[in-house]
């Protein structure tokens, strides 16, 4: 009887240790149901050349929308904050009241303060807008 309990156990964390490892490696999409209606402001900060941006054409607003829907993240890792390159941060506002900051600086993420490991992607993506929005203005 109790080599069977000890079993269901040893399975069950088993499995939990296997489902955490699993949500590390394919990694989550923190804004795969934002919608475009649901922002209210958003703002470009690149660094180079230190320039901001605020998003007011509605277009603008709605690629960011499909680019912030395919960010991946994964697992945490600080080693980003020493990386060199050029940093395209957003900084969007919703109607609910939330804030969230989302910096590409590839193959990182900042979201929020924290830095993560990315898909490429989606981070590459996010950058070629910002620069693009950038020079545009």
């Amino acid at each position: 009887m109790m080599d069977k309990k000890l079993f269901i156990v040893v399975c069950i964390l088993v499995l939990g240790i296997l489902t955490v490892i699993l949500f590390n490696t394919f990694g989550r999409k923190p804004f795969a149901k934002l919608s475009a209606d649901e922002i209210v402001s958003a703002e470009l900060f690149i660094v180079p050349p230190d320039e901001t941006v605020r998003l007011t054409d509605k277009e603008d607003i709605l690629e960011l929308t499909d680019i912030l829907n395919e960010v991946t993240i994964y697992r945490e890792d600080n080693s980003g904050r020493e990386y060199e390159g050029q940093l395209v941060q957003v900084t969007i506002e919703l109607k609910n009241g939330e804030t969230h900051t989302i910096g590409a600086y590839n193959p990182f993420l900042f979201l929020n303060g924290k830095c993560y490991r990315t898909k490429y992607e989606p981070c590459q993506e996010l950058n070629a807008f910002g620069n693009r929005i950038l020079n545009e203005k």
